[in-house]
């Protein structure tokens, strides 16, 4: 009887060890699956990001030509000065000063319309006020 009791619980224990064995296995196999998914994932959008940065990387590039051929342009046009840098520098905040100044009198004349405008405005409204009868 005490035999029937070991091999009984020896056989258990082997039944749960096997089952414990083919759970770690399949346990296994699922965990390799998700990480090669993720690994594909991960590729995919190392890739992604890669493009996106070479893309990024290469308009960056087109726009500093862009700026140092503006940069050698000016600096040709200030050499080919006849004044030199001065003179160019001299020439530029005169044209400047006169847009400024261009501004200045069109905003002026802008303002002597809105104050016209206002003054005829209350001095029609008094008129209103003074014809009303009391």
């Amino acid at each position: 009887m005490e035999e029937d009791f070991w091999k009984k619980a020896s056989d258990t224990a082997k039944e749960t060890l096997d089952s414990a064995a083919t759970a770690a296995e399949q346990a296994a196999a699922v965990a390799a699956e998700k990480l090669g998914e993720l690994r594909v994932a991960a590729t995919e959008k190392f890739n992604e990001l890669s493009e996106k940065a070479e893309a990024m990387a290469a308009e960056a590039k087109v726009e500093a030509a862009k700026k140092a051929a503006e940069a050698q342009a000016a600096k040709e046009k200030i050499a080919a000065h006849a004044d030199g840098a001065l003179g160019y520098l001299s020439d530029k905040a005169k044209e400047i000063v006169g847009d400024v100044q261009e501004g200045a009198s069109e905003l002026a004349e802008e303002s002597k319309d809105f104050w016209q405008k206002a003054k005829d405005y209350v001095s029609g409204s008094e008129e209103k006020k003074d014809d009303t009868p009391a």
